[in-house]
Parts: structure tokens; sequence; C-alpha cells
């Protein structure tokens, strides 16, 4: 096979994949961001304290370095790791999709100590259980404990 025959056939294949996308899926692009996770008021500006979120209706933001504010929709699973004073008190480098409006999706939640990257993560000793969101272990019902490790 000729080799620009090859290149005829590999650009096909990338223009058949680039039209099977959705027009949502080319809109929500892959965003890798460090910053640090924030609570938000009602009006979706960050309130200072890392303590001052509110247990019952819980609002989380991520402020990155370069100065942008970005919004978890509540509907994110993963923003009970926020709920964790320990994790909003951290630098972190958050993997997510970039939706609409500024919202991120959250894909992987790390921490940054001295330049290196941690994973987050509970887990239970007894049980063998890992999560990635705090409470307790649904087998023993214990507190699972907040760990961090190099990937």
């Amino acid at each position: 096979m000729s080799r620009s025959l090859v290149l005829v056939v590999v650009a096909l294949a990338g223009l058949t994949f680039a039209q099977s996308m959705t027009a949502q899926d080319r809109d929500h692009a892959f965003v890798i961001l460090r910053g640090r996770a924030v609570c938000l008021d009602a009006f979706d500006k960050p309130i200072d304290s890392p303590f001052a979120c509110s247990e019952t209706n819980p609002r989380f933001g991520f402020a990155s370095k370069d100065g942008k504010l970005y919004r978890f929709p509540r509907t994110d699973s993963m923003i009970t790791v926020f709920t964790d004073s320990r994790v909003r008190e951290r630098e972190l480098q958050i993997t997510a999709r970039l939706r609409e409006s500024n919202q991120l999706e959250t894909i992987k939640v790390q921490s940054i100590k001295a330049g290196k990257l941690y994973d987050i993560y509970y887990f239970c000793d007894i049980c063998s259980i890992t999560a990635y969101t705090p409470g307790l272990c649904p087998c023993c019902r214990n507190e699972l404990e907040f760990r961090e490790t190099a990937p």
C-alpha cells in the first residue's frame, strides 16, 4: 500500500471519528487545573473560611491558580470529597470535564505537596474498602480513614 493511500485512509478515519462525536462531546474539553476547592455562597461567590461551608446545603467551586472560579454541579458525585475541610485546605490538582458556564465535572482529585501529586482517598483497614468520599465504611460502619499516597 502506498504512503499516500495510507495517509488518505488515516485522514478519512479521523474525519469519521470527528463526525461521530456529538457537538456536546466536542464542546466539553478535558482540563487539568491547579488551585483550591472553595465553598460558595448562594450567589456563587467564594466564602473566605475553609470551615464556612453549610453542611445542609454545600455548594463548591474551584479557584484556579490563574484566578478563574469554576463551579461544580450539585449532581457531580465526586464533590462530596470537598465536604472534608482537610481537602479544602490543600493545594489540589483537578482533572475534569469543562462544561458550559464554567462548570467542572470531576474525574480525579489529587493533592499537591512539595510539587508532587498524591491521590486522595478514604480507606477502612478492617474491611480493606477504598472510597473516594469521606464517611462511614459501608461494611463495618467505622469512619473511613483519610489517606494521601503517591500514584
